[in-house]
């Protein structure tokens, strides 16, 4: 049976519970997700440190949705990007190298979806705009026309905890 929630996570822009429960039978601890709220899973009982479990779990649910968000807006673009990862890289939430490689950092998944969707467009646009002049700001504006309500979202939590 799960322990009582005093703890919480972040997931799309919402804040659920976490409960924590014991299996002896398993080898290393595990996060799930029901879609109203999270069950850490540990092998052992007492004080643990679930941080790495959770920017795993982080980590693999971004992956699944930023992909779904970029074949979602690749439609809007003549130009493909090459490839795209998951990072950690605490300076920004996404880049766009001149190869055409897209980058996007793993805790956007603790932001509604218009914000990750917002960095998701923004980042496409960089396939035809290499910088941040009128002509980026009007792409973005044309296939997300709300990316300044998005920005603001980003700005003000930049430094919302896990």
């Amino acid at each position: 049976m799960p322990s009582q929630s005093a703890q919480h996570l972040y997931y799309l822009g919402q804040k659920y519970p976490l409960y924590i429960e014991v299996d002896f039978e398993i080898k290393k601890i595990i996060i799930k997700w029901d879609g109203n709220a999270f069950t850490c899973t540990s092998p052992v009982e007492g004080e643990i440190d679930i941080s790495k479990a959770i920017q795993s779990f982080y980590k693999k649910e971004s992956r699944k949705l930023i992909e779904k968000r970029l074949k979602e807006y690749q439609s809007h673009f003549k130009v493909k990007y090459r490839s795209f990862k998951i990072d950690d890289s605490n300076t920004k939430w996404g880049s766009c190298s001149s190869e055409r490689h897209l980058t996007f950092h793993w805790k956007l998944i603790l932001f509604p979806i218009e914000v990750i969707d917002y960095v998701v467009v923004h980042e496409l646009c960089h396939l035809i705009h290499m910088n941040h002049d009128r002509s980026f700001w009007r792409l973005v504006g044309k296939i997300y026309p709300n990316y300044k309500e998005a920005m603001s979202i980003i700005g003000a939590e930049k430094t919302r905890d896990i």
